[in-house]
Protein backbone atom coordinates (compact mmCIF):
# COMPACT_ATOMS: atom_id res chain seq x y z
CA UNK A 1 0.00 0.00 0.00
CA UNK A 2 0.92 3.64 -0.91
CA UNK A 3 0.80 5.91 2.02
CA UNK A 4 1.42 10.00 2.40
CA UNK A 5 1.60 11.99 5.09
CA UNK A 6 -1.23 14.88 5.07
CA UNK A 7 0.82 18.32 4.69
CA UNK A 8 1.81 20.07 8.23
CA UNK A 9 0.37 17.23 10.14
CA UNK A 10 1.61 13.06 11.09
CA UNK A 11 -0.98 11.90 9.82
CA UNK A 12 0.14 8.82 7.44
CA UNK A 13 -2.79 7.50 5.45
CA UNK A 14 -3.50 5.42 2.63
CA UNK A 15 -3.36 6.84 -0.63
CA UNK A 16 -6.45 4.18 -0.93
CA UNK A 17 -9.31 5.77 1.34
CA UNK A 18 -12.96 4.29 2.34
CA UNK A 19 -15.49 6.70 1.06
CA UNK A 20 -17.93 6.07 3.81
CA UNK A 21 -21.15 7.16 3.09
CA UNK A 22 -22.78 3.97 1.44
CA UNK A 23 -22.48 2.65 4.86
CA UNK A 24 -26.54 2.87 5.95
CA UNK A 25 -27.42 0.22 8.62
CA UNK A 26 -29.56 -0.98 5.65
CA UNK A 27 -31.56 2.25 4.60
CA UNK A 28 -31.48 2.53 1.74
CA UNK A 29 -31.60 6.03 0.04
CA UNK A 30 -31.66 7.66 -3.37
CA UNK A 31 -28.04 7.64 -3.48
CA UNK A 32 -27.17 3.92 -1.86
CA UNK A 33 -28.82 0.07 -1.60
CA UNK A 34 -29.21 -0.85 1.43
CA UNK A 35 -26.24 -1.86 2.83
CA UNK A 36 -26.17 -4.14 6.43
CA UNK A 37 -24.10 -3.57 9.43
CA UNK A 38 -22.23 -6.84 8.53
CA UNK A 39 -21.20 -6.16 4.99
CA UNK A 40 -19.63 -2.31 6.17
CA UNK A 41 -17.68 -4.08 9.56
CA UNK A 42 -16.58 -7.07 6.99
CA UNK A 43 -15.69 -3.86 3.91
CA UNK A 44 -13.27 -2.09 7.03
CA UNK A 45 -12.20 -5.18 8.03
CA UNK A 46 -10.93 -5.98 4.98
CA UNK A 47 -9.21 -2.40 4.73
CA UNK A 48 -7.19 -2.75 7.81
CA UNK A 49 -6.38 -6.25 6.32
CA UNK A 50 -4.72 -4.70 4.03
CA UNK A 51 -3.68 -1.34 5.48
CA UNK A 52 -6.11 0.43 4.11
CA UNK A 53 -6.14 3.06 7.45
CA UNK A 54 -8.05 5.89 6.10
CA UNK A 55 -11.84 6.19 6.45
CA UNK A 56 -13.91 9.65 5.12
CA UNK A 57 -17.56 10.17 6.62
CA UNK A 58 -19.66 13.17 7.17
CA UNK A 59 -22.68 14.31 9.47
CA UNK A 60 -24.63 14.15 6.30
CA UNK A 61 -24.24 10.87 5.34
CA UNK A 62 -27.11 9.20 7.49
CA UNK A 63 -26.10 6.23 9.70
CA UNK A 64 -22.62 6.35 8.45
CA UNK A 65 -20.52 8.00 11.52
CA UNK A 66 -22.25 5.46 13.54
CA UNK A 67 -21.89 2.24 11.75
CA UNK A 68 -18.68 3.01 11.11
CA UNK A 69 -17.89 3.91 14.67
CA UNK A 70 -19.11 0.18 15.80
CA UNK A 71 -16.72 -0.78 12.88
CA UNK A 72 -13.70 0.63 14.31
CA UNK A 73 -14.58 -0.22 18.33
CA UNK A 74 -11.61 -1.86 19.61
CA UNK A 75 -9.11 -0.71 16.91
CA UNK A 76 -9.70 2.79 16.77
CA UNK A 77 -5.81 3.17 17.16
CA UNK A 78 -5.10 1.69 13.56
CA UNK A 79 -7.39 3.62 11.65
CA UNK A 80 -7.09 7.56 10.18
CA UNK A 81 -11.07 9.25 10.30
CA UNK A 82 -11.92 12.31 8.14
CA UNK A 83 -15.39 13.26 8.60
CA UNK A 84 -17.26 17.10 8.12
CA UNK A 85 -19.99 19.20 9.53
CA UNK A 86 -22.40 19.75 7.08
CA UNK A 87 -26.32 18.96 6.13
CA UNK A 88 -27.35 18.17 9.47
CA UNK A 89 -30.77 20.03 8.30
CA UNK A 90 -30.45 18.22 4.78
CA UNK A 91 -29.86 20.24 1.18
CA UNK A 92 -30.90 23.77 3.09
CA UNK A 93 -29.14 23.49 6.01
CA UNK A 94 -27.84 27.22 6.88
CA UNK A 95 -24.19 28.55 7.47
CA UNK A 96 -23.01 27.53 10.72
CA UNK A 97 -21.52 29.54 13.50
CA UNK A 98 -18.72 28.67 15.63
CA UNK A 99 -21.01 26.97 18.20
CA UNK A 100 -22.77 25.06 15.90
CA UNK A 101 -19.24 23.70 14.39
CA UNK A 102 -18.60 22.71 18.35
CA UNK A 103 -21.86 20.86 18.53
CA UNK A 104 -21.31 19.28 15.49
CA UNK A 105 -17.82 18.56 16.29
CA UNK A 106 -19.43 16.56 19.52
CA UNK A 107 -21.81 14.90 17.76
CA UNK A 108 -19.70 13.36 14.76
CA UNK A 109 -17.55 12.19 18.27
CA UNK A 110 -20.55 10.28 19.87
CA UNK A 111 -21.25 9.02 16.59
CA UNK A 112 -17.89 7.54 15.53
CA UNK A 113 -17.44 6.52 19.73
CA UNK A 114 -13.99 8.03 19.53
CA UNK A 115 -12.62 11.10 21.90
CA UNK A 116 -10.52 12.59 18.80
CA UNK A 117 -11.38 13.03 15.20
CA UNK A 118 -7.89 13.32 12.65
CA UNK A 119 -9.30 15.16 9.91
CA UNK A 120 -12.92 17.46 10.02
CA UNK A 121 -13.77 18.95 7.29
CA UNK A 122 -16.25 21.82 6.07
CA UNK A 123 -18.52 20.17 3.75
CA UNK A 124 -18.67 23.15 1.13
CA UNK A 125 -18.05 26.67 1.49
CA UNK A 126 -21.60 27.13 2.06
CA UNK A 127 -21.91 25.70 5.55
CA UNK A 128 -18.93 28.61 6.88
CA UNK A 129 -21.17 31.45 8.35
CA UNK A 130 -18.11 33.76 9.11
CA UNK A 131 -14.76 32.53 7.96
CA UNK A 132 -12.63 34.18 10.46
CA UNK A 133 -14.36 32.85 13.21
CA UNK A 134 -14.66 29.28 11.92
CA UNK A 135 -11.06 29.02 11.42
CA UNK A 136 -10.54 30.67 15.06
CA UNK A 137 -12.80 27.74 16.31
CA UNK A 138 -11.15 24.91 14.30
CA UNK A 139 -7.97 25.46 15.73
CA UNK A 140 -9.87 26.02 19.40
CA UNK A 141 -10.78 22.52 18.56
CA UNK A 142 -7.33 21.34 17.76
CA UNK A 143 -6.01 22.99 20.83
CA UNK A 144 -8.40 21.06 22.99
CA UNK A 145 -7.36 17.61 21.04
CA UNK A 146 -10.32 17.17 19.67
CA UNK A 147 -9.86 17.51 16.14
CA UNK A 148 -6.10 16.39 15.05
CA UNK A 149 -6.10 19.04 11.96
CA UNK A 150 -9.10 20.63 9.88
CA UNK A 151 -9.40 20.49 5.88
CA UNK A 152 -12.13 21.65 3.14
CA UNK A 153 -14.40 19.94 1.13
CA UNK A 154 -15.74 21.20 -2.53
CA UNK A 155 -13.75 24.43 -2.03
CA UNK A 156 -13.23 26.18 -5.26
CA UNK A 157 -10.64 28.91 -6.35
CA UNK A 158 -12.29 31.83 -5.05
CA UNK A 159 -12.83 30.10 -1.44
CA UNK A 160 -9.18 28.84 -1.25
CA UNK A 161 -7.76 31.55 -2.32
CA UNK A 162 -10.17 33.70 0.54
CA UNK A 163 -8.35 31.28 2.91
CA UNK A 164 -4.98 31.53 1.82
CA UNK A 165 -5.43 35.32 1.82
CA UNK A 166 -5.91 35.39 5.24
CA UNK A 167 -2.46 33.02 6.09
CA UNK A 168 -4.69 30.14 6.48
CA UNK A 169 -3.48 26.75 4.47
CA UNK A 170 -6.08 23.77 4.86
CA UNK A 171 -4.51 20.56 5.17
CA UNK A 172 -6.53 19.40 2.29
CA UNK A 173 -9.06 19.71 0.04
CA UNK A 174 -12.03 17.28 -1.48
CA UNK A 175 -13.06 17.38 -4.71
CA UNK A 176 -14.58 15.52 -6.90
CA UNK A 177 -11.94 14.24 -9.55
CA UNK A 178 -11.93 11.96 -12.16
CA UNK A 179 -11.42 10.93 -15.87
CA UNK A 180 -14.91 12.94 -16.51
CA UNK A 181 -14.96 15.23 -13.86
CA UNK A 182 -11.30 17.01 -14.94
CA UNK A 183 -12.70 21.03 -14.06
CA UNK A 184 -10.47 20.92 -10.87
CA UNK A 185 -7.48 21.06 -13.38
CA UNK A 186 -7.99 24.64 -14.42
CA UNK A 187 -7.11 26.09 -11.11
CA UNK A 188 -7.92 23.95 -7.87
CA UNK A 189 -5.35 21.42 -8.65
CA UNK A 190 -2.69 24.29 -9.33
CA UNK A 191 -3.37 26.07 -6.33
CA UNK A 192 -3.50 23.10 -4.00
CA UNK A 193 0.15 22.03 -6.05
CA UNK A 194 1.43 25.50 -5.10
CA UNK A 195 0.34 26.25 -1.34
CA UNK A 196 1.15 21.72 -0.47
CA UNK A 197 -2.89 21.04 0.24
CA UNK A 198 -3.01 17.52 -0.27
CA UNK A 199 -6.01 17.02 -2.56
CA UNK A 200 -8.49 13.90 -1.75
CA UNK A 201 -10.44 13.27 -4.58
CA UNK A 202 -13.79 11.23 -4.11
CA UNK A 203 -15.98 9.86 -6.91
CA UNK A 204 -12.95 7.99 -8.79
CA UNK A 205 -15.01 5.98 -10.74
CA UNK A 206 -18.15 8.83 -11.34
CA UNK A 207 -20.79 6.40 -9.78
CA UNK A 208 -19.59 3.83 -11.77
CA UNK A 209 -20.00 5.79 -15.36
CA UNK A 210 -16.31 4.79 -15.58
CA UNK A 211 -16.33 0.91 -14.96
CA UNK A 212 -17.10 0.41 -18.22
CA UNK A 213 -20.91 -0.80 -17.72
CA UNK A 214 -22.65 2.21 -18.41
CA UNK A 215 -22.13 2.69 -22.69
CA UNK A 216 -25.51 4.10 -23.18
CA UNK A 217 -28.17 6.71 -21.63
CA UNK A 218 -30.56 3.71 -21.08
CA UNK A 219 -27.61 1.47 -19.39
CA UNK A 220 -27.57 4.06 -16.57
CA UNK A 221 -29.68 4.05 -13.65
CA UNK A 222 -32.19 7.40 -12.84
CA UNK A 223 -30.46 7.91 -9.91
CA UNK A 224 -26.91 7.97 -11.44
CA UNK A 225 -28.32 10.75 -14.16
CA UNK A 226 -28.49 13.68 -11.44
CA UNK A 227 -25.73 15.50 -12.18
CA UNK A 228 -24.20 17.94 -14.94
CA UNK A 229 -22.96 15.25 -17.06
CA UNK A 230 -26.33 14.53 -17.83
CA UNK A 231 -28.82 16.97 -19.44
CA UNK A 232 -31.65 18.02 -16.87
CA UNK A 233 -34.28 15.75 -19.10
CA UNK A 234 -32.50 12.56 -18.32
CA UNK A 235 -34.56 12.59 -14.67
CA UNK A 236 -36.79 14.44 -13.05
CA UNK A 237 -34.48 14.10 -9.65
CA UNK A 238 -32.12 16.59 -11.66
CA UNK A 239 -31.90 20.18 -10.10
CA UNK A 240 -28.62 22.01 -12.33
CA UNK A 241 -30.72 22.85 -14.71
CA UNK A 242 -27.64 23.16 -17.04
CA UNK A 243 -27.32 21.39 -20.95
CA UNK A 244 -25.10 18.84 -19.43
CA UNK A 245 -22.46 16.94 -22.13
CA UNK A 246 -23.90 13.54 -22.75
CA UNK A 247 -22.86 12.98 -26.81
CA UNK A 248 -19.36 14.02 -25.40
CA UNK A 249 -19.33 12.02 -22.53
CA UNK A 250 -20.67 8.64 -24.41
CA UNK A 251 -17.95 9.51 -27.08
CA UNK A 252 -15.24 9.40 -24.94
CA UNK A 253 -16.54 6.26 -22.50
CA UNK A 254 -16.83 4.08 -25.87
CA UNK A 255 -12.66 5.53 -26.63
CA UNK A 256 -11.83 4.80 -23.24
CA UNK A 257 -12.87 1.44 -23.19
CA UNK A 258 -11.60 0.89 -26.90
CA UNK A 259 -7.93 1.79 -25.07
CA UNK A 260 -8.47 -0.04 -22.17
CA UNK A 261 -9.27 -3.36 -24.16
CA UNK A 262 -6.09 -3.12 -26.75
CA UNK A 263 -4.00 -2.27 -23.47
CA UNK A 264 -5.66 -5.23 -21.56
CA UNK A 265 -6.48 -2.94 -18.37
CA UNK A 266 -9.89 -3.13 -16.79
CA UNK A 267 -11.37 0.28 -17.84
CA UNK A 268 -12.25 0.78 -13.82
CA UNK A 269 -8.03 0.16 -12.97
CA UNK A 270 -7.32 2.18 -15.55
CA UNK A 271 -8.87 4.91 -14.11
CA UNK A 272 -8.29 5.31 -10.83
CA UNK A 273 -4.69 4.35 -12.06
CA UNK A 274 -5.14 7.40 -13.82
CA UNK A 275 -6.14 9.64 -10.34
CA UNK A 276 -3.37 7.77 -8.57
CA UNK A 277 -0.51 8.31 -10.94
CA UNK A 278 -1.19 12.30 -11.35
CA UNK A 279 1.98 14.39 -10.46
CA UNK A 280 -0.02 15.64 -6.95
CA UNK A 281 -0.50 12.05 -5.46
CA UNK A 282 -4.17 12.23 -4.65
CA UNK A 283 -5.66 9.78 -1.78
CA UNK A 284 -8.60 8.25 -3.75
CA UNK A 285 -11.81 7.69 -1.87
CA UNK A 286 -13.60 4.55 -3.14
CA UNK A 287 -16.85 2.99 -1.71
CA UNK A 288 -17.17 -0.51 -1.68
CA UNK A 289 -20.38 -2.96 -1.48
CA UNK A 290 -18.22 -5.79 -0.67
CA UNK A 291 -14.90 -6.79 0.81
CA UNK A 292 -14.66 -8.15 -2.78
CA UNK A 293 -14.81 -4.98 -3.50
CA UNK A 294 -12.23 -3.85 -1.46
CA UNK A 295 -9.52 -6.28 -2.81
CA UNK A 296 -9.95 -5.19 -6.42
CA UNK A 297 -9.92 -1.64 -5.64
CA UNK A 298 -6.73 -2.01 -3.63
CA UNK A 299 -4.91 -3.93 -6.48
CA UNK A 300 -4.47 -0.98 -8.33
CA UNK A 301 -1.88 -1.68 -11.54
CA UNK A 302 0.49 1.29 -13.22
CA UNK A 303 -0.72 2.07 -16.56
CA UNK A 304 2.02 3.27 -19.07
CA UNK A 305 2.64 6.84 -19.83
CA UNK A 306 0.69 6.29 -23.35
CA UNK A 307 -2.13 5.19 -21.56
CA UNK A 308 -2.47 7.67 -19.15
CA UNK A 309 -2.40 10.57 -22.41
CA UNK A 310 -4.16 8.81 -24.43
CA UNK A 311 -7.15 8.59 -21.92
CA UNK A 312 -6.60 12.54 -21.40
CA UNK A 313 -7.09 13.14 -24.92
CA UNK A 314 -10.24 11.13 -25.21
CA UNK A 315 -11.77 12.99 -22.37
CA UNK A 316 -10.60 16.33 -23.47
CA UNK A 317 -13.67 17.99 -24.76
CA UNK A 318 -15.91 16.10 -21.67
CA UNK A 319 -13.49 18.79 -20.25
CA UNK A 320 -13.82 21.93 -22.10
CA UNK A 321 -17.85 21.34 -22.37
CA UNK A 322 -18.00 21.77 -18.44
CA UNK A 323 -15.97 24.36 -18.11
CA UNK A 324 -14.68 25.76 -14.64
CA UNK A 325 -17.52 24.66 -12.66
CA UNK A 326 -16.98 22.27 -9.99
CA UNK A 327 -20.26 21.54 -8.09
CA UNK A 328 -21.52 18.47 -9.98
CA UNK A 329 -24.98 18.12 -8.71
CA UNK A 330 -26.80 22.13 -8.21
CA UNK A 331 -26.35 25.58 -10.06
CA UNK A 332 -25.47 28.08 -9.35
CA UNK A 333 -22.12 26.67 -7.77
CA UNK A 334 -21.72 26.15 -4.32
CA UNK A 335 -17.72 25.41 -4.51
CA UNK A 336 -17.05 28.73 -6.08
Amino acid sequence: MDFVTLPRTNLKVSRICLGCWQMNGNNANINWDAQPYETSKACVDKCLELGINFFDTAEGYAGSEEILGRCLLGRRQDAIIATKFGFRDGIGTPAYSAVQIDEAITKSLRKLQTDYIDLLQAHFPSFISNTEEAITELKRQVSLGRIRSWGVCNFGPKNLKSLIDMGEIPVSNQIGYNLLWRSPEREVIPICKDKDIAVLAYSPLQQGLLSGNYMTLQDVPEGRRRGKLFAPTSTEKSRHGQPGCEPEMFEALHAMKDLCTKADVPMAKAALSWILQQEIRPVVIVGCSSPEQVVDNYNVMKITDELMHQLSLVTEKVKEKLGTTMDQWMHPDRCE
